[in-house]
């Protein structure tokens, strides 16, 4: 067979796992509270309300921008009608082309390097299961390890338009999400070390341009990449003041309480074995691929440029992240998509090796492999939405999506007009309005001063529910539900609606 078509055919094999272990069963786990709320800013925005940056609570607008387009071919126009498949579409499109980008890479790391790399990030258990939800890290992702890439590129051959294509991926970077940072510092360090690389001489091949050749490309790619952003934030420079509070964000922006963990936590997650369902849960055989590459580069001289930057890209990502106290897991989506794409390069010292190292990473490489690819199936298949699965987390409970089914039984049947309005009591009750987005007259308070006796349906979050039992123990009946992790919500069905569904029953 002709190494050509051998490789397309390796290649789509590889994009067809990706596609499988993304696409499969999309829309069976229940919304998760934060792309519940992503997906309420978005149908603002789909229903002509326009879009204004929130300094202190949004992430950047091009989630919802990279949307529109999926809702408006799938004849989506409102709040009422938006599905999850229309939502979780995009996530899935750039967790693919993620996949797609060692290719990007070949000339320098080898082709069967790139496929290695292909291979793990289409398999990776985190980035397949956060692919698979409405959430910003996944374009992130990919405009990140496009940008990741531009910018090794105009490190080793500076030209303005090589600064114009990174400026570009930087300003979508920012226009997603102000994380972005993070990576920009990460990079530069990585950029220290290709320099240190070319002072020292540690690859012979390297070229030296003068560090003066760099001037004119970075003040490209700082004016593309703010120009780019401005266009987003401002929506389209409708409202100025979208940019400033961009910048002001970094000042500003409020953190959900709960989410703080110590600084090895990611370590831990990603590469400490889990035991839990039967199953020891880990990525480690990512990091020692990276390691082994690494070792392997400074020990041959070979590619050791290339493969110390995206070492020293990688650590640095996740030594930041890690610093950092507020943590979710979905935050590695970047960090570990250069991880992967580290690992792959294993490939690229693989035949100045020993038989012995040959032999033994090879082992690694289809052990891993294959165990990533069962993890990730579980991981979002059957067990997706098990707190006990390592990878869901603060997942919404599967009672969530039984409520607007029960709701929606109980208005069809008759002498039964309507059973609206519907309150909400408390705070913290994300995803519930998804849940409830069929019904038109939904009223939302923090504490119950209303007086909520005539309400048809009530639901009290956890700290309103000695509250409203006050208030409605006379005119409703209580029926307890769950809607997150170890998190209930507490309906309230007026008392003539509940004798008709008993008697009904």
């Amino acid at each position: 067979m002709p190494q050509r078509l051998t490789i397309c055919l390796l290649w789509f094999g590889v994009l067809s796992l990706g596609l499988f272990l993304r696409l499969n069963d999309l829309e069976e786990r229940p919304i998760h509270a934060d792309e519940a709320t992503g997906a309420r800013i978005f149908s603002q925005k789909l229903e002509g309300k326009g879009y204004t940056f929130n300094a202190q609570h949004f992430h950047g607008p091009l989630l919802s921008v990279s949307t529109s387009p999926i809702a408006g071919l799938r004849g989506e126009r409102n709040w009422s009608e938006l599905s999850l498949y229309t939502l979780r579409i995009g996530p899935v499109i750039a967790g693919i082309l993620v996949v797609l980008s060692p290719l990007l890479w070949a000339r320098y790391i080898g082709m069967p390097a790139a496929l290695l790399s292909a291979a793990l990030l289409a398999s990776s258990p985190l980035l397949v299961y956060y692919n698979r939800m409405y959430i910003h890290e996944s374009w992130l992702c990919l405009f990140g390890m496009l940008a990741l890439n531009c910018g090794y590129r105009l490190l080793l051959n500076p030209s303005t338009l090589k600064a114009v294509l990174t400026g570009l991926a930087i300003g979508l970077m920012f226009a997603t999400k102000e994380t972005f940072v993070i990576s920009i510092l990460s990079w530069f360090a990585a950029a220290i070390i290709y320099f240190l690389n070319r002072i020292f001489g540690w690859n012979p091949h390297s070229k030296r341009a003068p560090l003066s050749t760099y001037i004119r490309p970075a003040i490209v790619l700082g004016a593309v990449a703010f120009t780019v952003a401005s266009i987003f934030y401002t929506d389209y420079f409708r409202h100025p003041q979208g940019i400033v509070d961009a910048l002001r964000t970094y000042f500003v922006y409020e953190t959900t309480a709960g989410h703080e963990k110590p600084s090895i936590y990611y370590l831990n997650f990603l590469l400490w074995p889990q035991s839990s369902l039967g199953l020891y849960w880990s990525e480690l055989s990512i990091a020692l691929l990276g390691a082994l590459s690494l070792g392997l580069a400074f020990w041959k001289r070979s590619q050791f440029g290339t493969i110390a930057f995206l070492a020293t890209a990688t650590a640095a990502h996740i030594l930041i992240y890690s610093l950092i106290a507020y943590k979710t897991p979905w935050l590695m989506l970047l960090p570990w998509a250069h991880a992967c794409l580290l690992a792959g390069t294993v490939l690229s010292n693989w035949k100045q090796t020993t038989v012995l190292i040959r032999v033994a990473s090879l082992v690694l490489i289809v052990l891993g492999l294959g165990y990533q690819v069962k993890q990730s199936q579980l991981a979002s298949g059957r067990l997706a939405n098990d707190q006990r699965n390592p990878y869901a987390y603060v997942p919404t409970s599967k009672d969530a999506p039984k409520i607007s089914q029960w709701l929606q039984e109980l208005e069809s049947l008759d002498n039964i007009e309507t059973i609206e309005p519907i309150a909400v009591s408390g705070r913290e009750y994300w995803p519930l309005p998804w849940y409830l987005r069929q019904f038109q007259t939904v009223g939302y308070w923090p504490q119950a001063t209303v007086d909520f006796s005539d309400y048809p349906v009530v639901f009290a979050m956890p700290e309103q529910l000695q509250a409203c039992e006050q208030l409605l123990s006379s005119s409703h009946t209580q029926l307890p539900r769950g809607l997150r992790n170890n998190v209930p919500v507490y309906l309230f069905l007026r008392n003539d609606l509940w004798q008709h569904w008993i008697h009904h029953e």
